[in-house]
């Protein structure tokens, strides 16, 4: 479980209703804690049914007390109908919506270009690329029509901007792409009260990252790492080398509470050590 990390928990979303994809774990899970924490209610979506299960059912004995609520539902983001469901599914429930954070996603670490499989391509995109533009088309659809309309937040990563090291085209090519797509909408929702904003974490302490430090990544797959990890990851491994997860989660919470009239496009954070490579480009 994430640990608590929040000093004081407040009420800044209190009234607030978010849906959060790929809340079973990671980032996903940490936005959710931090956002019940704050008195909102959250629908939590994620594949792993029995991993969400057991995070919401401690989520919401955690914030019961500041009004948080948890709706857990199992979703794919890669399913139109299960999409347009779990949507209709949370209005249903709370009557409105007011933030929607796209955390679902896959990691691809995978070889150069010339040994990159159909399989592995479309198996990035779709959750990293196609699921976020279903979620985004679904959250609008509801947003609009309400007044204060409402704010999405798409996970991207340092590979929204730059290619750190040879090999992973599909993940970056997801993650580029997702980029254009919120520049786009972000367009859109500008008269309709819809902000949209690209949350660049790199380097995150998450499941993820232990998995990679086994030279392996979504499960079993072999990692490409050869010129991606610094020396000091080499060193000390990739999962200690990150940052913790609660400074992507506070600073979901930070774009969340911003008013209307403030719109933040991208909001970037990464290991300070990383400042040779990433500099001010990510």
């Amino acid at each position: 479980m994430v640990p608590d990390y929040l000093p004081t928990p407040g009420d800044a979303l209190a009234g607030k209703v978010a849906l959060i994809t790929g809340a079973a774990s990671g980032i996903g899970e940490a936005v959710a804690r931090i956002y019940a924490a704050n008195g909102a209610k959250v629908a939590m979506i994620d594949i792993d049914t029995a991993r969400l299960d057991q995070v919401a059912a401690d989520i919401a004995e955690r914030s019961a007390d500041r009004g948080g609520e948890v709706l857990a539902l199992t979703g794919d983001v890669v399913d139109e109908d299960q999409v347009r469901s779990f949507f209709a599914e949370t209005l249903a429930r709370f009557g409105r919506l007011d933030l929607v954070v796209n955390s679902a996603g896959r990691d691809s670490l995978a070889p150069p270009i010339t040994e990159v499989t159909l399989e592995e391509w479309t198996k990035t995109i779709g959750p990293n690329l196609t699921g976020v533009f279903l979620c985004c088309r679904e959250a609008f659809l509801v947003m609009e029509k309400q007044s204060t309309g409402g704010r999405i937040i798409n996970m991207g990563s340092s590979s929204t901007k730059v290619a750190s090291g040879p090999g992973h085209s599909p993940y970056r090519a997801s993650k580029h792409g997702m980029l254009g797509l919120s520049k786009n909408i972000l367009i859109e929702g500008m008269e309709k009260n819809i902000g949209v904003t690209v949350l660049n974490p790199s380097h995150v302490r998450t499941p993820m990252t232990e998995i990679i430090d086994r030279g392996l990544y979504d499960g079993d797959l072999p990692a490409y790492t050869d010129g991606w990890l610094d020396e000091k990851e080499i060193e000390e491994g990739l999962s200690a080398s990150c940052i913790d997860v609660s400074n992507v989660a506070e600073a979901a919470l930070y774009i969340a509470t911003r008013t209307p009239d403030v719109t933040i496009p991208t909001f970037s954070l990464y290991p300070t050590h990383k400042v040779l490579r990433y500099g001010m480009e990510v």
